[in-house]
């Protein structure tokens, strides 16, 4: 404190000085921010500062590094911006405009444009956070000057946007008029409800107004009007978003528009309005109460709204809303944190700012339709409306709105610090006492300023928490169309062992005695304590549903026995059981889980809070490529930071992938090519995943290898797109690097290039195949590197090439045929593909070779297939997927030299380009690509059902009964004359005869 000397000989101007800082949320960094300050400006600077100014002056430095940093950036002039802006209480959008008009007048460039801007939101950031930390500052009076200036930014940037398009293309006008084709920026989310925070993304979409005519042309040339919009949005963006030397103003996020991220960056009104009266979902409907015309022509936007409401508010209510409801509550559920994440996240945690924005829009959206004073976007008004027309009652309005400004003023003072886009309250008791200071807590008596706060956050979360549950967690509706059928009556007796033992039978159920068991434990819950009243409560409306739907079900037996497993396994907590009470179609998706697949029936047995995946599906997109699944990872490992825990998110993302793709295939929404491809992407994305964990972790501890490149290589299923549930991933490993390279030292050395990449290979392995909490994530086979098991684990890309001029076998020739690069570097792994294709497809195949596959397929057939006269091998045995596979892989080694359309990884595709390359006939084709398939969807079903990789199965009908209900064959027999299992099996055996007679044609003619 001796610097106080520096900036004053006055003793009382000392003391004041002395006592803003202790008084300021953290002194030590109001003392470090005013060093900076007088370092900067010169110690004369401060004494520009009136008293009444000097708490308001440290209590910004010891809250806001970042605003700190503004002040310290002014150099000299700091003073006067400070006192300039402190006092001002409220700039309109009009009043930013005219203030900016001058840069932009100045402006030549997108590059001025943008330093502009920025320089306008540093100096009003400090003004807008300044008054924020002023105890007499309202939250309203925040969110409505962070909001006016981000309007106002966004209407200089797009006028200035659209000039300079102008300049490039013409002026764009309506066809035909001289009147300017308008464009608008509807701002969503907390922009368009006027509530922005100080580190907001802001949700926008860009609409225009006509499709019809061009621009009038330019040095550049025309434009349609997307293209032109499109142009002028691009440069908004850069304008708003781009990172410069000055910052941002702000990030700009259009994944609200139509199509979201797939949609078009610009649309016409006429193309949105087109897209949510056809495909518009529930969640779209929620977004569009916040929208607000917020950026040029307005005007626009007003009719575009008013034209939309039909869409948002629907006139009377029905149950396809409520149930779209329902859906969203639980798509909130499934964004909060876990652990104490839940607590500390002020926007998602639990009573959090999220759960009354949702409790607000979700009552605006059951009943704004009939009444039009509902139609608001913020969310304090919003719940004084409600109350008014009697939806909530006045405490409740009361609560809701005390506890939105508590936890807005709570986010806004994390926020504040560093600009940081964060909601969660900071841990340490230090950053702690801080945070609550910010807020303005005094200490009182022996309670610190931090645990007063946390005794307000609690009561307040607690509430919203209370208000929420008690809206989407009442009185809900009784199953009533399942439940009244004849099978569902069946529960209502249940203590009528006899009688309902009979009724079971007759419901199709093989062995009545232990289903009725099963029922009772069901109903009853935990095996040594008697059902809750609630439990029986929900059970009375629940349970003739269950009943009936399982009845249904391909397998009534087990979907039952895995219902009373599920059931023990979730004890007493009745919570599950209200969810299915309140989704009928989850339900169905239970049942028809536990009825059809083991192997995902198993997923929830180990993991019931895996049933959250159910729920989920609807809002869950079918298909998924590759790099959507592998951003959501990485997105998911992002969030945790011990390695231990990241293999845990990755084993549990791919478990809850699985889950997805199977209801869905289960559900029959999706084919099994698909299946197999979605799995396949599934496994590249989690091994480029875990590959880039390895590389980091090894980086660290030895250095990156200059120039040194790594690449996974897939084979066999993996390598074809062909990857069934629980199918072993085939890896091979290559590298590139320097002959004499070695890493560049990290915390435990350096090593050489090829002792590196082999640790590269051995931490993947361990990182994909180790057993975690959350088990393994795949068994891997490393059998295809050169030399098998002997060779060595990684190979040099020149070693790998020279293997296969030299002394690789035929069989290896064969497993060429499927590789592909499914990780790591892309080049390489290009590289790497050139070389398998030239050495499979390189020369043709002699009879030799021809009867060299021939005795491996009969060998395999003799000693692996195990087969009997009650045991068939789908993959080995006679007629089987190997047949095919040798069969498809021989002729595509004796013909791929002469024709490159057969040099295909994927099966079908290979047997596709034989035909039409006339090598298989048209019958011959349809036999093997039929079979496959038939072969494929079996083994896929029998995987499915009995949770294991299992070729092998038993000419049983009886057994394979329900796998042919599953397979869509219809019985129409008793359960005891199983007849969709006999026709399964006469299928099966007729087909595996034609499959082999296919097969001896090519392999045994000479």
């Amino acid at each position: 404190m001796n610097q106080l000397r520096k900036i004053s000989s006055s003793p009382t101007r000392q003391q004041k000085i002395r006592t803003a800082i202790k008084n300021s949320p953290s002194p030590l960094l109001a003392e470090n921010h005013l060093q900076a300050l007088l370092e900067a400006s010169g110690a004369d600077a401060i004494g520009k500062i009136p008293a009444a100014h000097l708490p308001a002056l440290f209590c910004l430095l010891g809250s806001s590094t970042y605003l700190s940093d503004v002040l310290i950036r002014q150099g000299k002039q700091w003073p006067e911006l400070f006192l300039r802006q402190i006092d001002i209480e409220r700039r309109t959008v009009a009043e930013h405009l005219a203030e900016l008009e001058p840069s932009m007048q100045r402006s030549k460039s997108l590059d001025d444009l943008c330093a502009a801007l920025r320089q306008h939101k540093q100096r009003e950031y400090l003004r807008i956070g300044a008054r924020d930390l002023m105890p007499s500052v309202t939250m309203e009076e925040t969110v409505r000057e962070l909001t006016a200036l981000a309007d106002a930014s966004l209407d200089a940037a797009y006028r200035f946007c659209r000039a300079e398009a102008e300049k490039d293309y013409g002026p764009l006008n309506l066809q035909g008029t001289e009147k300017p084709n308008r464009f608008v920026i509807l701002g969503m989310g907390k922009l368009g409800g006027g509530e922005l925070n100080f580190s907001s993304d802001v949700d926008v979409i860009f609409l225009y107004e006509s499709d019809e005519g061009d621009s009038a042309g330019g040095p550049k040339g025309k434009k349609t009007p997307r293209e032109f919009f499109a142009e002028v949005g691009k440069r908004i963006i850069h304008a708003m978003g781009k990172v410069t030397e000055d910052g941002f103003v702000f990030r700009i996020d259009l994944r609200l528009r139509p199509l979201g991220a797939h949609g078009p960056l610009v649309q016409s009104v006429g193309s949105a309005m087109l897209y949510y009266e056809s495909w518009g979902q529930c969640w779209e409907r929620a977004a569009l109460i916040k929208a607000r015309p917020v950026a040029g022509e307005r005007e626009l936007g007003t009719i575009f709204l008013k034209e939309i409401e039909p869409f948002i508010y629907r006139r009377y209510l029905d149950y396809t809303t409520v149930d779209e409801l329902r859906h969203m509550k639980t798509r909130i559920e499934n964004e909060l944190l876990t652990g104490e994440g839940k607590e500390r996240n002020i926007k998602l945690g639990y009573g959090g700012i999220r759960e009354i924005e949702f409790f607000t829009q979700a009552l605006q959206l059951v009943n704004g339709g009939y009444e039009p004073k509902l139609r608001i976007p913020r969310t304090v008004p919003a719940l004084a409306e409600l109350a008014r027309h009697k939806f909530i009652s006045a405490d409740v309005r009361d609560k809701l709105t005390e506890a939105y400004r508590f936890l807005r003023q709570a986010e806004h003072k994390v926020q504040i610090v560093q600009e940081a886009h964060a909601h969660s309250i900071p841990h340490g008791t230090d950053a702690e006492q801080a945070y609550a200071r910010r807020l303005g807590y005094k200490r009182n008596g022996k309670r610190t300023e931090r645990e007063l706060f946390w005794r307000d956050y609690r009561r307040q979360t607690k509430i919203v928490r209370g208000i929420f549950d008690r809206l989407f967690y009442g009185a809900q509706k009784e199953m009533e169309a399942k439940g009244t059928s004849a099978t569902g009556s069946i529960w209502h007796d249940l203590d009528n062992k006899d009688l309902i033992t009979k009724e079971l039978a007759n419901a199709g159920f093989a062995d009545p005695a232990k289903a009725y068991a099963n029922l009772l434990s069901v109903r009853d819950g935990e095996i040594y304590a008697p059902p809750s009243q609630k439990r029986l409560k929900i059970m009375r409306n629940l349970g003739p549903a269950l009943i009936a739907e399982i009845a249904k079900s391909s397998d009534p037996d087990r979907a039952l026995l895995n219902l009373s497993r599920f059931s023990q396994r979730i004890g007493g907590r009745t919570g599950f059981l209200t969810l299915l009470a309140e989704n009928p179609e989850t339900m169905r998706l239970l049942i028809t889980l536990f009825a059809d697949s083991q192997f995902l029936t198993d997923q929830f047995l180990n993991r019931p809070e895996l049933i959250d995946t159910l729920i989920r599906v609807d809002l869950t997109r079918v298909k998924k490529n590759q790099d959507e699944m592998l951003a959501e990872l990485r997105a998911a490992l992002d969030e945790t930071q011990d390695i231990e825990t990241k293999l845990n998110v990755l084993r549990r993302h791919k478990t809850e992938e699985f889950i997805r793709i199977g209801l869905h295939d289960l559900g029959g929404t999706i084919e099994l090519v698909e299946v197999l491809n979605q799995l396949s992407d599934l496994a590249d994305a989690c091994v480029q995943a875990a590959l880039d964990l390895t590389l980091a972790e090894v980086a660290e501890k030895f250095g990156a290898v200059p120039a040194g490149r790594f690449a996974v290589i897939g084979g066999g299923k993996l390598g074809g797109r062909e990857l069934d549930y629980n199918s072993d991933l085939d890896l091979i490993f290559i590298y590139v690097a320097d002959d004499d390279a070695e890493s560049e030292g990290g915390s435990q050395g350096k090593l050489p290039a090829h002792d590196y990449y082999v640790r590269v290979g051995q931490k993947l392995l361990s990182f994909l195949s180790a057993p975690t909490e959350e088990g393994i994530a795949y068994k891997i086979d490393m059998q295809l590197r050169p030399s098998g098991k002997a060779g060595p684990l990684v190979s040099p890309l020149g070693a790998f090439r020279e293997y296969h001029k030299t002394s690789s076998l035929l069989w290896e020739r064969q497993a060429l045929i499927k590789t592909r690069r499914v990780a790591g570097d892309a080049a390489l792994g290009k590289e790497v593909e050139k070389i398998t294709e030239a050495f499979a497809y390189g020369r043709g195949l002699d009879r030799n070779g021809i009867d060299e596959i021939h005795h491996l397929r009969m060998r395999m057939e003799r000693e692996l297939a195990g087969e009997n006269v009650t045991r068939f091998n789908l993959k080995k045995g006679r007629g089987g997927l190997v047949d095919i596979e040798f069969l498809t892989q021989m002729l595509q080694l004796v013909h791929g030299h002469r024709f490159p359309s057969l040099r295909r990884r994927e099966t079908l595709r290979a047997l596709k380009a034989l035909h039409d390359e006339k090598i298989l006939k048209g019958s011959e084709y349809r036999l093997l690509a039929d079979g496959y398939l038939f072969l494929r969807r079996l083994d896929h079903r029998l995987r499915l059902a009995r949770d294991q990789s299992i070729d092998a199965f038993e000419a049983e009908p009886g057994r394979l009964e329900s796998i042919a209900k599953a397979l869509g064959y219809n019985s129409k027999a008793k359960r005891a004359e199983p007849e969709s299992g006999q026709q399964l099996l006469r299928d099966y055996r007729s087909g595996r005869e034609k499959i082999r007679a296919c097969y001896e044609r090519y392999f045994l003619s000479k």
